[in-house]
Order: structure tokens, then sequence, then C-alpha cells
């Protein structure tokens, strides 16, 4: 080990606080080796800083332990970030590297809000820079995880080994399948024709069906092998995975255990993904007939299809990028994989089918990993055991003319249109879709950007979408807040995977921002959230929100369906304030109480009904003088004449039938609540 200098900023200056050690306690510096090239993925909070302290760069981690945003951070010198470190102890920094030794700091780190860190700060590097400039690479560790973060480094060093191995199995089971198939075909052939030469000889027509069934047999296991090095073929089709569930399941039907049943649920509106058809079938019966295996017999087999968009990298076997994804989840009530063997169950030619009576080759797993990789997507697993397994497939979405083809009957435009969003594909997308509506669409990959057009005298828009996470730079709050700064009257669609964004979303809501949209946006949403947009009065003056203190009251008499239908109109309207009613006595209450702007009524309900409270709503209303608000009925039995009438006879009720989707209920509201 080389010798290191620790150095105490704890401490006062002047308080000694630098020892030159040979083998300093609790530190080992050589597992933090990132070099300058990978420092923006690595695990490690990282500052960039040059020999006057100022700060070039910082990573994710360095972002989030710090808590603050890289425009901001590079404005800083890091004496303000690390305490104690100033001219005196960079310039040490620089001295120490030129000498080989390692520089190992005690100090304290200061996040946004004030508060301190204790930390142990490691220079990992000291070089020249692109223009020239010398730079030092230093690295934070939160004191008392020092042992936590070289457990991360393992498991990803884990991943990577796994990922090799996968590779190095495709490699030779292309080869082994290729020997395998011109030794098969003699095996395969000749049985036919020595049967045809010794007619009538019953113990060798025995003998030639043993063995035109074992090369059967080992020519299903060579196509595993083929699938297995397939090595990137994937084909270009473009099709909706949905199709492909129906399939297999329809396929399954025969071999399927009496008693495992199916449970479904897939989206509607599911977006189409690119690749192999054949190869996707083939991961979803790998799955399916692994949970048939895994029940033994008996339990659910559950399969889901969503679209989701992930606005930070996610998973707990794989982690699964940024991005827009069709998301299958397959899961069964089976006893689990065990934590020993779950880092091994994709491995090729492992099975735990050994003492079964259909023995398993072990590659159903590791084929179903390689389609997925080459359709440039992930596998995750989540299992407890005795609590059944759950496989989540992503598999990314594929925007083609298909989809925009679908625009003919959707609201058009021709207004100017501009997409904030750090993502590129994403903005790539959305100019896409406008310009197949008609818009004049442009795109920024920033908040910073998008105020510097919008302070260009030359330059206006008449709606703008406006990301809400946004990781480098201003984040969609505080670029909407300046854009009310610059034009008070500016239009804002907000859109956002919502995994980090709820508080954001209502705050800017509050101050006057427009309709929410949720990612991955398919053209038909965008169609008519832009079109309701441009066509709402102006905004009042002050930047009063539209959208402010809206009530929804929902009216029903399953307190689980009020849950769920408050949590999906929240998932999209997070500034809505809900009220909930458990029959027709207690909304009319609730209604007189809160005067809500829009109501989720069951029709089938215990003491007064939904069609006896419509009518109360309607006396209150006509009594006070004001509007009937709009109504959403929700019935799982036919409606009565009356009812059917009045929904007819209104254009702001409707009627939805139950079981109600998500997406058709959030499409009922987003209706209703015309700002």
């Amino acid at each position: 080990m080389h010798n290191v200098i620790r150095l105490n900023l704890l401490k006062d200056p002047g308080g000694g606080g630098v020892r030159d050690l040979n083998h300093p306690e609790g530190t080992s510096t050589s597992e933090i080796s990132d070099s300058p090239t990978s420092f923006h993925g690595s695990i490690y909070p990282t500052l960039v800083v040059d020999a006057k302290g100022m700060i070039h760069d910082a990573n994710d981690a360095a972002l989030l332990l710090l808590d603050q945003d890289s425009s901001v951070l590079k404005a800083m010198t890091v004496s303000e970030v690390i305490l104690r470190l100033d001219e005196a102890v960079i310039d040490l920094v620089f001295k120490v590297a030129s000498l080989g030794r390692t520089l190992v700091m005690d100090a304290l780190c200061s996040q946004r809000s004030g508060a301190v860190i204790p930390c142990e700060v490691i220079v990992n590097y000291v070089g020249q820079g692109a223009e020239g400039v010398w730079l030092a690479y230093l690295v934070m560790i939160e004191a008392g995880k020092r042992q936590e973060t070289s457990q991360t480094a393992t498991i990803t060093e884990a991943k990577l080994a796994r990922a090799e191995r996968l590779e190095m199995a495709g490699v030779v089971a292309g080869q082994i399948a290729h020997d395998f198939n011109n030794l098969l075909t003699p095996m395969l052939a000749y049985p036919e024709l020595i049967r045809n030469e010794v007619k009538g000889n019953p113990i060798v027509g025995e003998y030639l069906t043993i063995i035109e069934k074992t090369a059967g047999d080992m020519s299903r296991l060579t196509q595993q092998l083929l699938a297995l090095a397939r090595r990137g073929r994937i084909g270009n089709e473009v099709f909706c995975v949905n199709e492909i569930i129906e399939q297999v399941v329809n396929g399954l039907q025969p071999i399927m255990p009496k008693g495992v049943t199916i449970e479904y649920d897939l989206a509607d509106n599911l977006l189409q993904t690119r690749g192999g058809r054949d190869q996707m079938r083939r991961v979803i019966d790998n799955l399916c007939q692994n949970a048939f295996d895994a029940m033994s017999g008996s339990g659910i087999l559950s399969l889901k299809t969503e679209n989701v968009y992930l606005d930070t990298p996610f998973g707990v076997y794989s982690a699964v990028k940024m991005g827009e994804y069709v998301k299958v989840t397959i899961s069964d009530t089976g006893p689990g994989v065990p934590d020993e063997i779950r880092d091994k169950i994709f491995d090729p030619f492992f099975t735990t089918k050994r003492a079964s009576k259909q023995r398993g080759s072990g590659l159903g797993l590791s084929i179903v990993h390689g389609i997925v990789r080459d359709h440039k997507g992930y596998i995750d697993l989540v299992s407890v055991p005795g609590h059944g397994a759950k496989f989540m497939v992503y598999i990314p979405i594929s925007r083609v003319s298909g989809e925009t083809a679908r625009a003919g009957n959707l609201p058009h435009g021709t207004e100017r249109v501009l997409v904030v969003d750090d993502d590129a594909p994403q903005v790539q997308v959305l100019i896409q879709l406008l310009e197949v509506l008609g818009y004049k669409a442009t795109g920024v990959a920033s908040g910073e950007e998008c105020l510097a057009r919008l302070r260009s005298a030359e330059k206006c828009f008449d709606l703008i979408i406006l990301d809400m996470v946004m990781d480098s730079g201003m984040d969609g709050l505080t670029t909407f807040t300046e854009i009310r700064k610059i034009i008070p009257e500016q239009r804002v669609i907000l859109t956002s995977g919502y995994a980090k964004s709820a508080r954001r979303i209502g705050k800017a809501q509050e101050l006057g921002a427009g309709i929410f949209l949720r990612k991955p946006l398919t053209i038909e949403r965008v169609a008519k959230a832009v079109r309701e947009e441009l066509d709402q009065p102006p905004a009042r003056q002050g930047g009063e929100s539209r959208k402010r203190g809206r009530r929804i009251l929902i009216v029903d008499d399953e307190q689980m369906i009020r849950k769920l239908f408050g949590m999906i109109v929240q998932s999209e309207f997070p500034d809505a304030v809900i009220d909930q009613a458990a029959n027709g006595e207690e909304a009319m209450i609730a209604f007189k109480e809160t005067t809500p702007d829009l109501i989720i009524m069951d029709l089938q309900m215990p003491i007064r009904d939904g069609r006896e409270t419509f009518a109360g709503i309607e006396k209150s209303c006509s009594e006070k003088g004001r509007p009937v608000p709009p109504v959403i009925f929700c019935t799982g039995f036919n409606p009565s004449d009356s009812m059917t009438a009045i929904v007819a006879d209104s254009s702001i009720h409707c009627l939805l039938r139950k079981p109600v989707r998500a997406e058709t209920l959030l499409d009922a509201v987003r209706t209703r609540l015309r700002y």
C-alpha cells in the first residue's frame, strides 16, 4: 500500500491535524479506483476541483449527497462544500499527488439546507483536464458508510461477472449447437430408412422409435442452444405484447395444470415494441412454464402489462435505465426463489429440476435473459421465500408510423410549442407527435435554454410542455417559476414519469400551470391535452391558478373503491382535494359543506342511491342559484332509463361501467375538469 497522509479538517487550524501513515486504520483507498472517464457513473460522490478551489464538475452521487443542483454547485468554491478545505489544503492536495502519496481528509460536508455531514474525503486522482488545467478528483464517503459503499461495489462487480458468464456461454453454446446439428442429422434420418429394411420386426421397430424420440429431444435442446447464441439477431417487427400473451396462453391451455388459474391485467392502451415477435413469445412462454413448475400444479399465475416511464434508474436484480418501456409482470404464488440461488437462476445450465421426472436443461431463464437483453430491455426479479416470485420484463417502446397514423381523427393545431426535457429521446418523441398533429414544435434540453428562448424578443410560444424532473440544471418547478416572471400568462403543460415529482407538480399547478401528463405519452393524450390547454381562457391576473382548490367528491359504499379512485385521481391531479362519502346521505352533507367541482358517484348504494342523491344535488343547486357540478356515475348494473336519459341529455355528466380501468376514469375526469 502507498504511504497515506491523513488530514483532519475537523480540528482547528494549526491543531496538528496531519499524520503520515503507512497503514491507516479503517482506510483502504485501493477499492476506490474509478478513472476520470467513469466518474459520472460512479457510485462514489465525487467533485472535480482545480488548484484555485473552483468546482468544475460533480457526479450524480455527489449532487444527491450534497442536495445541490449542478449549476449551483459549479458556481461555488470547494471550501463552501467541504468545510475548512481552504487554499492551503488545496495546495497540499496537488503537492502530495506529485510525491506519489494518497491524501485522506476527515471533514464536514455542507448540504444545501446548511446541515453538515461527517465525511472521509479521499483524493482519488490528480491530472490535467482537456483544457490543460490541473484537476483533482475528491471522493466523499459519509462516515460509517465505507463498508456499505464497498458492499455496493462488490454487488456491481458480481453483476458484471454474471454478464460475462452469459456472454461466454452464448459463444460456447453456438459452437456446440452447430456440431450437434450435424451429428443429429443421420440420427433423425436413418431410423425411417432402417424401418423400411426390417419390416415386420417389432423389436427393431421399438429400438428405432426410442432412437427417434431421443434424437428429437436432443434436437429441441440444440434449438435452445441456438437461441442462447443468437448474437443479437432479433428481427425488426413491430408488435403489441398483449397479442403475444394471448397467443402464449392459448398454446399453454392443453398443458396447464388443472389447479392453476390465470389472472389478467392487460393495459388497453399498451404501446408497441420492436424486435422479434417469435422470440418475445419464447420469453413469455418460458416464464409462464417456469411459474407452472414453481407452483407444483396449484396456484395463481398473474399476467400484467403497462406503459411505464422511469425518470431514474430502477431495479432490484438489474438496474433498468431511464426511459419509456412496456412492462410485463409475470408472477406466481409458488414458494419463491431462495436467496442462495437468486443470482444463479439466469446462468446457463443452472436448474433446480434434477430430481423431477421432467429433467430440465437449465437453459430456459438464460434464454429469456438473452432475448430481453438483445431487445435492449431488462429483466428484474422480486421474490420473498414462501410468497411467490415476480418477474418484470422491460422492453423499450417503439415510436413508429403506426402510432402517428391514428392522428387523423385527433384534434390538430398550428400553434408554436416548446418542449423542455433533459431526456433527448423524449424531446424527439414529443416533437414528432406534435408535428404530425400540425403544430410547429421546438425542443430544448434544460430550463436554462427554455428561459433564454423566452427572453429572446423574436421567440414566442403558444404553449410550453415542461418536464418536472430534470437532473442537470434547473428542475421543472424552478423553471416554471422563472417562466411566470418573464411571461405571466404563458400556458404550460407539465409532464413527468411521476416517480419524484408529485409535490413539484402540485406546487406548479398552484402557481398556474396547466394539465399534467404522465409519461410515457401517447399521441391521443398529447393531442387532447394540447388542444384543451390552448382552448382555455387566459389565466387570471396575478398568476392565480386556474386549478387551485379543485375538490372532488367520491361517493361509494365500498371503502376499497373510494380509496382506489382517490389514488387514481391524485396520481394525475396531485393538487386535488379528495372528499369521500359512503352513501347518499353522507354525500349530501359533504356536498353542502365542500361544494365540490366534480363528483364520482356509485349508483347502487344503501340508504340513498345515486339517482336520488343526484336529484337532491340538483335541488340544492337550484335553490342556491349555482350550476350542478359534473358527475361521473359508476355502476356494475344496467342503469335505469331515467339514469340513461340524464347522461344522454347532458354534456357534462357521464356513465362508466364497473370495473373501471384507471385510464378510463382519468379520461373522464380530464374531460370534466376543464379549467
